[in-house]
Order: structure tokens, then C-alpha cells, then sequence
């Protein structure tokens, strides 16, 4: 369990679980965190059992080439 919680830290998954703080997927840390879910997607996948779609995310959609 320890590799898991280290990943959910070096991902900086607690700026996210502060009360009464809303955030929406085009704030900054919104845009940072899924980033590095989708560079970091194989290793989250091994670790948490969690598939990230590169595909299905605004920045793979803005990083497209001929979009």
C-alpha cells in the first residue's frame, strides 16, 4: 500500500481534498493534476489499478495534431 499512497502524494492528490473548495476542470491545479495523470498513466494504472484515457481528456483533445 505504501507505493499507492506515495503515488497519490507525489501527484499532489491532497490540494484536492480541501472542504468547501470547488474546482472546475479548467482551474490551473485542475489542468497541472490531469497532466501528470496522463504522463503518469501506466504507472497509476499499475499502482491503483486505475485506467486513464489519453484519448478521452481535454489536453490530449488540445494536443492533437489537426484540431
Amino acid at each position: 500500500m505504501l507505493p499507492a499512497v506515495l503515488l497519490l502524494e507525489n501527484l499532489n492528490l491532497l490540494q484536492f481534498l480541501t472542504p468547501d473548495v470547488q474546482l472546475r476542470g479548467s482551474d490551473e491545479k485542475m489542468v497541472e493534476f490531469k497532466a501528470l495523470a496522463v504522463q503518469y498513466r501506466h504507472v497509476i494504472k499499475n499502482y491503483l489499478n486505475v485506467s486513464i484515457s489519453e484519448k478521452l481528456t481535454p489536453i490530449a483533445i488540445a494536443q492533437s495534431p489537426g484540431l
